[in-house]
């Protein structure tokens, strides 16, 4: 986990120093007396507070950050990292049900995403704002294992998620520091699953009992995310 969180950092840091030191402006055709003559694109930072319900693998949560970048009157890349611990809906269903604390689920994962989006502009709207089309690839993996023993013995399920997409959206907020970017979409999604025994010993799970849409090649996104604008 440390070595990619190392490299998002690394990409975010030199993306962020080219975009404030050069400064990619844009002149407005006809500014009044309430705009700036220029434009400055600003860099976003982003989230969604609901995935923490439930995450991109099953009984997960997900705490995201996500970063958008403008490279261009029309062009932007976003790069996004999730840390993913327990659902709180799972949480609060063990709470409910008096399981004791030797047989509850721990889980512990990450997920990291990129995207590439192309902006719909106008006269009035430039990137990162805007209608936008997006092809976004995204790789989720998670341990989950049930019970103390088996935690501290390494013994666990290892979900491996894999989905590469086609996403359209709109992002909002171009006079304002809050942004909110909504979007769906559809692509290819690959599940797998193994189940660990120890390093030596790892058994490919059968995913069939777990229903037709987990194991379908298809991917339906619809989503939303909240973020702050950086100038």
């Amino acid at each position: 986990m440390n070595r990619y969180c190392i490299l998002y950092l690394l990409i975010i840091t030199g993306a962020s120093i080219n975009v404030f030191a050069e400064g990619d402006t844009i002149r407005l055709s006809q500014p009044n007396k309430l705009q700036k003559q220029y434009y400055k694109q600003p860099l976003l930072l982003k989230t969604n507070p609901l995935a923490v319900l439930w995450g991109p693998i099953p009984y997960t949560a997900e705490y995201r950050l996500v970063t958008e970048i403008t490279t261009g009157r029309k062009k932007s890349v976003q790069f996004g990292i999730s840390y993913l611990d327990k659902s709180l809906i799972w949480k609060a269903a063990e709470k409910m049900a008096n399981i004791p604390t030797y047989y509850q689920l721990k889980v512990k994962g990450w997920r990291i995403q990129a995207a590439y989006r192309f902006y719909l502009i106008s006269r009035r709207r430039y990137a990162p704002f805007g209608f936008y089309i997006s092809p976004t690839v995204s790789y989720s993996n998670a341990r989950i294992s049930i019970g103390l023993e088996r935690y501290y013995r390494q013994v666990y399920f290892d979900f491996r998620h894999f989905n590469s997409n086609i996403l359209i959206g709109v992002q909002i907020g171009r006079h304002s520091d809050i942004t909110m970017d909504i979007f769906a979409g559809i692509g290819y999604k690959k599940n797998t699953v193994f189940y660990h025994v120890n390093n030596a010993y790892i058994i490919p799970i059968d995913t069939k009992d777990f229903g037709a849409f987990y194991n379908s090649p298809v991917k339906l996104i619809l989503g939303i995310n909240f973020g702050y604008a950086l100038y």
